[in-house]
Protein backbone atom coordinates (compact mmCIF):
# COMPACT_ATOMS: atom_id res chain seq x y z
CA UNK A 1 0.00 0.00 0.00
CA UNK A 2 2.69 2.57 0.97
CA UNK A 3 4.75 2.19 -2.75
CA UNK A 4 0.95 3.04 -4.25
CA UNK A 5 1.02 6.06 -2.34
CA UNK A 6 4.93 6.80 -2.83
CA UNK A 7 3.66 6.33 -6.89
CA UNK A 8 0.67 8.33 -6.85
CA UNK A 9 2.60 11.38 -5.04
CA UNK A 10 5.53 11.10 -7.41
CA UNK A 11 2.89 10.99 -10.56
CA UNK A 12 1.47 14.53 -8.45
CA UNK A 13 4.08 15.77 -8.49
CA UNK A 14 6.08 15.62 -11.77
CA UNK A 15 2.83 16.43 -12.87
CA UNK A 16 2.36 19.75 -11.12
CA UNK A 17 6.09 20.24 -12.08
CA UNK A 18 5.10 20.04 -15.85
CA UNK A 19 2.21 22.29 -15.45
CA UNK A 20 4.48 24.82 -14.05
CA UNK A 21 7.04 24.41 -16.47
CA UNK A 22 4.30 24.95 -19.04
CA UNK A 23 2.84 28.31 -17.51
CA UNK A 24 6.87 29.52 -17.18
CA UNK A 25 6.85 29.03 -20.94
CA UNK A 26 3.84 30.45 -21.91
CA UNK A 27 4.55 33.58 -19.60
CA UNK A 28 7.46 33.82 -22.01
CA UNK A 29 5.71 33.93 -24.65
CA UNK A 30 7.13 30.73 -25.94
CA UNK A 31 3.96 29.22 -26.88
CA UNK A 32 5.05 26.11 -28.55
CA UNK A 33 7.48 25.00 -26.07
CA UNK A 34 4.33 25.62 -23.63
CA UNK A 35 1.67 23.28 -25.83
CA UNK A 36 4.75 21.09 -25.24
CA UNK A 37 4.87 20.46 -21.63
CA UNK A 38 1.21 20.99 -21.52
CA UNK A 39 0.78 18.19 -23.73
CA UNK A 40 2.80 15.67 -21.26
CA UNK A 41 0.66 15.84 -18.76
CA UNK A 42 -1.25 12.60 -18.90
CA UNK A 43 -2.82 11.68 -15.69
CA UNK A 44 -6.37 12.94 -14.10
CA UNK A 45 -4.98 15.63 -12.13
CA UNK A 46 -5.78 18.05 -14.96
CA UNK A 47 -7.15 21.38 -13.67
CA UNK A 48 -8.63 25.09 -14.43
CA UNK A 49 -5.19 26.22 -14.79
CA UNK A 50 -4.11 23.43 -17.15
CA UNK A 51 -6.78 24.03 -19.59
CA UNK A 52 -6.50 27.64 -19.23
CA UNK A 53 -3.28 28.10 -20.08
CA UNK A 54 -2.73 25.09 -22.53
CA UNK A 55 -5.76 26.61 -24.47
CA UNK A 56 -4.78 30.34 -24.37
CA UNK A 57 -1.10 28.78 -25.81
CA UNK A 58 -3.52 27.26 -28.67
CA UNK A 59 -5.10 30.33 -29.08
CA UNK A 60 -2.37 32.85 -29.66
CA UNK A 61 -0.67 30.62 -32.20
CA UNK A 62 -4.08 30.32 -34.00
CA UNK A 63 -4.98 27.21 -33.33
CA UNK A 64 -8.66 28.36 -31.73
CA UNK A 65 -10.94 25.51 -32.40
CA UNK A 66 -8.82 23.93 -30.09
CA UNK A 67 -8.33 26.24 -27.89
CA UNK A 68 -11.93 26.54 -27.44
CA UNK A 69 -12.39 22.49 -26.59
CA UNK A 70 -9.71 23.51 -23.85
CA UNK A 71 -11.73 26.52 -22.54
CA UNK A 72 -14.57 24.23 -22.23
CA UNK A 73 -12.95 21.89 -19.70
CA UNK A 74 -12.17 24.87 -17.70
CA UNK A 75 -15.30 25.97 -17.85
CA UNK A 76 -16.50 22.78 -16.81
CA UNK A 77 -14.52 23.16 -13.46
CA UNK A 78 -14.91 26.90 -12.97
CA UNK A 79 -17.88 28.27 -14.61
CA UNK A 80 -17.68 31.65 -12.34
CA UNK A 81 -14.61 32.92 -13.75
CA UNK A 82 -15.04 35.60 -16.36
CA UNK A 83 -11.61 35.61 -18.32
CA UNK A 84 -12.41 31.88 -19.84
CA UNK A 85 -15.73 33.39 -20.99
CA UNK A 86 -13.75 36.10 -22.43
CA UNK A 87 -10.75 34.51 -23.89
CA UNK A 88 -13.85 31.62 -25.54
CA UNK A 89 -15.34 33.98 -27.06
CA UNK A 90 -12.36 35.60 -28.63
CA UNK A 91 -11.73 32.42 -29.98
CA UNK A 92 -15.06 32.12 -31.38
CA UNK A 93 -15.09 35.47 -32.67
CA UNK A 94 -11.66 34.80 -34.53
CA UNK A 95 -13.08 31.51 -36.33
CA UNK A 96 -16.39 33.66 -37.52
CA UNK A 97 -18.65 32.54 -34.62
CA UNK A 98 -19.90 36.12 -33.99
CA UNK A 99 -22.72 34.90 -32.13
CA UNK A 100 -20.90 32.22 -29.64
CA UNK A 101 -18.68 34.70 -29.29
CA UNK A 102 -21.19 37.47 -28.12
CA UNK A 103 -22.41 35.22 -26.16
CA UNK A 104 -19.31 34.06 -24.06
CA UNK A 105 -18.45 38.11 -23.83
CA UNK A 106 -21.87 38.75 -22.46
CA UNK A 107 -21.23 35.93 -19.72
CA UNK A 108 -17.88 37.44 -19.18
CA UNK A 109 -19.46 41.01 -18.58
CA UNK A 110 -21.96 39.17 -16.56
CA UNK A 111 -19.56 38.06 -14.01
CA UNK A 112 -17.16 40.96 -14.02
CA UNK A 113 -19.10 43.92 -15.00
CA UNK A 114 -15.98 46.38 -14.75
CA UNK A 115 -13.54 45.25 -16.83
CA UNK A 116 -13.41 47.71 -20.11
CA UNK A 117 -11.99 44.99 -22.33
CA UNK A 118 -14.90 43.21 -22.53
CA UNK A 119 -16.86 45.93 -23.52
CA UNK A 120 -14.29 46.85 -26.36
CA UNK A 121 -14.81 43.51 -27.81
CA UNK A 122 -18.22 42.64 -27.40
CA UNK A 123 -18.79 46.16 -29.31
CA UNK A 124 -16.50 45.24 -31.85
CA UNK A 125 -18.31 41.80 -31.58
CA UNK A 126 -21.63 43.58 -31.96
CA UNK A 127 -20.78 45.83 -34.55
CA UNK A 128 -19.62 43.08 -37.24
CA UNK A 129 -23.21 41.54 -36.45
CA UNK A 130 -24.18 44.89 -37.17
CA UNK A 131 -25.53 46.24 -34.29
CA UNK A 132 -24.13 49.40 -34.50
CA UNK A 133 -25.97 51.50 -31.84
CA UNK A 134 -25.54 49.10 -29.28
CA UNK A 135 -21.60 48.53 -30.21
CA UNK A 136 -20.96 52.10 -30.08
CA UNK A 137 -23.08 51.91 -26.19
CA UNK A 138 -20.23 49.27 -25.37
CA UNK A 139 -17.46 51.48 -26.97
CA UNK A 140 -18.45 54.33 -24.83
CA UNK A 141 -19.22 51.86 -21.74
CA UNK A 142 -15.34 51.13 -21.71
CA UNK A 143 -14.47 54.53 -22.10
CA UNK A 144 -16.37 55.26 -18.74
CA UNK A 145 -14.43 52.53 -17.42
CA UNK A 146 -11.19 53.98 -18.70
CA UNK A 147 -10.97 56.36 -21.21
CA UNK A 148 -7.18 55.08 -22.46
CA UNK A 149 -9.09 52.09 -23.24
CA UNK A 150 -9.74 52.81 -26.99
CA UNK A 151 -8.79 54.64 -29.59
CA UNK A 152 -11.29 58.09 -29.65
CA UNK A 153 -11.31 58.00 -33.63
CA UNK A 154 -13.00 54.77 -33.91
CA UNK A 155 -16.26 55.91 -32.11
CA UNK A 156 -16.22 58.65 -33.96
CA UNK A 157 -15.62 57.09 -37.23
CA UNK A 158 -18.20 54.29 -36.57
CA UNK A 159 -20.53 55.84 -34.19
CA UNK A 160 -21.07 59.70 -35.56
Amino acid sequence: MTVYLLIFYFLSFNTLEIQKKGIKKYNKGKYKEAIENFSKIKNSKKNFDYYFYFGHSHSLIGNNKLAIALYDSAINIDHRNDLIFFERGFSNFVIGNSNQALKDVDKAIKINPNNPKYYVNRGSIKYDLGFVKSACEDWNRAIELNSKIINLEIIEINCN
